[in-house]
């Protein structure tokens, strides 16, 4: 078993919730209140010290196969844009699971 962490910026969390839908997770783990600190944009150079944009982490538990399918529709969908979205993705072993 693994564990898909989603970070994305606040802007996103529909489009990408609507991707996790569409692969028929059974549930995942939002969390709303999440914000990020930029200090550089990678090809623009300095955009300011200690930016801040909100953000939202999204994690899903489940098999590296299909977890990695989610991950590249997501990373796909929000890549085609026209500027560089707020997205970073982790996929993390899991040792046990209680429930």
């Amino acid at each position: 078993m693994k564990l898909l962490t989603i970070i994305i910026s606040s802007d996103l969390e529909h489009e990408v919730a609507e991707i996790i839908s569409s692969h028929e997770v059974d549930c995942y783990i939002k969390l709303s209140e999440a914000y990020g600190i930029s200090h550089r944009c990678e090809g623009v150079g300095v955009i300011g010290e200690n930016m801040p944009w909100e953000g939202r982490v999204l994690m899903l538990a489940g098999e590296q196969e299909g977890l990695e399918k989610l991950a590249e529709s997501i990373k796909q969908k929000v890549f085609a844009r026209e500027y560089k979205p707020c997205l970073r993705m982790m996929l993390q072993p899991v040792d046990k699971v209680w429930m």
